[in-house]
């Protein structure tokens, strides 16, 4: 799997699905936008069936704040981390499992995840709650959270918050992991009956 897997988000569950995976471990009720994401994730459907999501300023505040932050701020910290590394859990029966962490010192299991909001840093950190939690599942040892605000480069404010690895939360993704493996032959089905939609759709404007 190559960055513009990632980019595509097909063929794999990645942070970005966190939250989708823990709340599918707590009973969420499955509507067609899921199904979807998960046939996506199975590679039973293409990338173009996902909705869209626009780039935004937030965004790109967001990928200037990292080259800030690797480039100006913390420049020694370079050799030690590497950055978009991506983390792997193979699981039998289930897409690959992936995350891709802005920094990783993969000596020491060191995971750093950076966001730049005008929030607080314990509001962001609940926000991302559970992609921070899914670098834990993929085997980190330690995740930190580095959170900017402000202006950059003229006024840039960076808190430090170490996340502690949330056994429940854990518990709750392997278990909405399991119902997705049990959901399997239903994604397969859901995905089949999009596409013969498709094919008929066609055949009616042809």
């Amino acid at each position: 799997m190559d960055l513009s897997d990632v980019q595509n988000r097909s063929g794999y569950l990645g942070g970005t699905d966190a939250a989708l995976v823990g709340r599918i471990g707590g009973g969420l009720r499955i509507n067609l936008e899921h199904y979807i994401r998960l046939a996506v994730a199975y590679g039973d459907l293409p990338r173009r069936y996902l909705r869209e999501v626009p780039k935004t300023e937030a965004m790109e505040a967001g990928h200037r704040f990292e080259d800030y932050f690797f480039e100006e701020v913390a420049p020694d910290w370079t050799p030690r981390f590497e950055r978009q590394h991506i983390l792997r859990r193979p699981m039998e029966g289930l897409p690959a499992l992936i995350a891709h962490a802005d920094g990783c010192d993969a000596t020491r299991g060191l995971v750093l995840e950076l966001k730049f909001s005008r929030y607080h840093t314990a509001d962001v950190t609940e926000r991302y709650r559970w992609q921070l939690q899914w670098y834990y599942f993929l085997g980190a040892e330690k995740v930190r959270l580095v959170h900017g605000s402000g202006t950059i480069p003229e006024d840039v404010r960076i808190a430090f918050r170490t996340v502690e690895k949330d056994a429940a939360a854990q518990e709750q993704l392997m278990a909405g992991l399991c119902r997705i493996k049990e959901m399997r032959p239903r994604i397969r089905e859901v995905a089949e009956m999009i596409e013969l939609k498709e094919i008929e759709n066609e055949s009616e404007r042809d």
